[in-house]
C-alpha cells in the first residue's frame, strides 16, 4: 500500500449530497439549534481536566528545578566561603609565623641585661 495515495484517496474532495445547502439553510432560518452529543462533552471536560493537570505538573517541575538551582547556587557559595576561610588561615598562620621568627631573632642578637 502506499500511504500517499491511500491519503489522496481519502481527502478527495467530494460534493455535498443534492439539497444540502438548502436544508442547512431552511434549518437556520427556523432557528434551529445543534445540540452537541454527550460524548463531545466529556471530551471536552476530559480535554480541561488533562491541560489543567498538564499545566500544574508543569509548574512543580519549573519550581522545583529554581529550588535546586539555588541550591546548588547556595552550596557553592558556602564552598567558595569555606575555601576564603581556610586561604585567610593560612594567610594569617603564615604571617604569624614571620611575626614569631623576628622576634626570635630580635631577642637572640639582643644583650641581656642581667643586674
Amino acid at each position: 500500500m502506499n500511504l500517499e495515495q491511500d491519503l489522496r484517496r481519502a481527502l478527495k474532495r467530494k460534493d455535498p449530497p443534492t439539497g444540502f445547502d438548502d436544508r442547512v439553510l431552511s434549518r437556520i432560518a427556523a432557528g434551529e439549534t445543534v445540540r452537541v452529543p454527550m460524548a463531545t462533552r466529556r471530551w471536552r471536560v476530559s480535554l480541561s481536566l488533562a491541560a489543567s493537570l498538564m499545566l500544574a505538573l508543569g509548574a512543580t517541575y519549573y519550581v522545583q528545578q529554581q529550588q535546586q538551582r539555588r541550591a546548588h547556587a547556595d552550596y557553592a557559595q558556602s564552598e567558595q566561603a569555606a575555601r576564603d576561610v581556610v586561604l585567610a588561615l593560612q594567610i594569617a598562620s603564615e604571617t604569624i609565623s614571620a611575626a614569631q621568627a623576628k622576634v626570635e631573632e630580635i631577642t637572640r642578637h639582643e644583650p641581656t641585661n642581667d643586674y
